[in-house]
C-alpha cells in the first residue's frame, strides 16, 4: 500500500494545531480495522441511549392514571408526559429518535458483515428495532399518534 507522503506531512503534529485534520481518518496511518471498530462502538452507544429515551421519554411517563370528575381519563399511567401535553414536541422527539436509532443500528448491520456470529448479530439487531418500535408504541398516548399532522400545521 503506497502511503501519500504529502498527506503525512500535512498533518499536525499537536492536536491544537488543526483538530480536525489531526484526528481526521488518514489510510496509511489508521487502519481501516480500527475505524470499524470505533464506528462499532459510536453507533453502538447510540443505539443504547435512543432505544433507551424510547423506554424512558422526555419528562418521563404518568406514575398512574388521572381522571377528571366524570370519571373519563386524561391520561393513562406508563404513556409519555410530553406525549400528553406537547404534542409538536413529542413529535419531534419521535422522529429524531427513530432516525437516530434506525441509523445506527443499519451502520452495525453493515459494520458486522462477514464478521463471525454475523447471523447472530443480524437477527439481534432486527430483534431489538421490533422491540424499539414496541416501547414507542407503548408509551405513545393515543392523542399524540393522530395529531402531528395538525401540529406542523400550526
Amino acid at each position: 500500500m503506497l502511503i501519500d507522503q504529502e498527506h503525512l506531512h500535512a498533518i499536525p503534529k499537536d492536536p491544537s494545531e488543526d483538530f480536525y485534520k489531526y484526528y481526521r481518518f488518514k489510510l496509511g496511518r489508521d487502519s481501516p480495522s480500527d475505524a470499524r471498530n470505533t464506528l462499532l462502538v459510536v453507533a453502538t452507544l447510540i443505539v443504547a441511549v435512543t432505544f433507551q429515551a424510547a423506554v424512558n421519554p422526555p419528562g418521563g411517563v404518568w406514575q398512574q392514571d388521572e381522571k377528571n370528575n366524570n370519571g373519563t381519563v386524561i391520561h393513562k399511567a406508563g404513556k409519555s408526559v410530553l406525549g400528553s401535553t406537547d404534542h409538536g414536541a413529542y413529535a419531534i422527539f419521535l422522529f429524531g429518535n427513530a432516525l437516530a436509532f434506525s441509523s445506527a443500528s443499519q451502520a452495525i448491520f453493515y459494520l458486522v458483515i462477514g464478521c463471525p456470529f454475523q447471523t447472530e448479530v443480524s437477527i439481534a439487531i432486527l430483534a431489538t428495532n421490533f422491540s424499539y418500535g414496541a416501547c414507542m408504541a407503548a408509551v405513545t398516548p393515543s392523542g399524540a399518534r393522530y395529531e402531528k399532522t395538525r401540529v406542523i400545521g400550526n
